[in-house]
């Protein structure tokens, strides 16, 4: 009976209304693990001088979308430290991302920006780049033609503000030219 009161263009427009609203209740987000979850994507190296400066690229998902750090003076840790089972470096609150060196398993450890859903699902994904200087470990940093080739794989991790860390992902090997 209401319905014959009505339009047919506004029946039309309260049907489409409710078919939209109907379907935009059934729109899931994405559905990820809390724990933070990477992938290796690319290095591109670019020749500075005699140093080579790498970006390191991976993805990252994360169910509860809290990727980032906390400031903190009090951050400490002995960086080469790692190889004698001391995992202090990994638990910094100002660092949440970490590449362990193959060749003497020392970590070097950077700060992502915070990165948080800004929707109503809380999943995040997206992309890191490492910005990374790497040197020869066979010479001194100082360029020597007679400097052999170096080659580095890097194992990253990162953690999220929870305090749960990702898988761990190996990057392709990396030649570093200290001549």
């Amino acid at each position: 009976m209401i319905l014959s009161l009505l339009s047919p263009v506004k029946i039309r427009f309260l049907l489409l209304s409710a078919l939209l609203a109907g379907v935009s209740a059934c729109v899931k987000g994405p559905s990820y693990p809390v724990e933070p979850h990477i992938e290796f994507k690319s290095v591109s190296s670019a020749s500075l001088f005699s140093g080579y400066v790498d970006t390191i690229t991976v993805s990252f998902t994360d169910g509860d979308g809290d990727i980032g750090v906390y400031a903190s003076s009090s951050d400490s840790c002995d960086p080469c430290s790692f190889k004698r089972g001391d995992t202090s470096c990994l638990f910094m609150h100002s660092y949440n991302v970490f590449m362990i060196d193959s060749r003497d398993t020392c970590v070097s450890y950077f700060a992502s920006a915070n990165i948080s859903s800004d929707s109503k699902f809380k999943g995040i994904s997206g992309d890191i780049d490492i910005i990374r200087a790497i040197d020869s470990k066979k010479c001194l940093s100082v360029p020597d033609p007679n400097c052999p080739l170096d080659t580095v794989v890097y194992t990253i991790v990162i953690r999220d503000l929870a305090n749960h860390f990702s898988n761990k992902v190996k990057t392709t090997p990396i030649v570093v030219d200290g001549r």
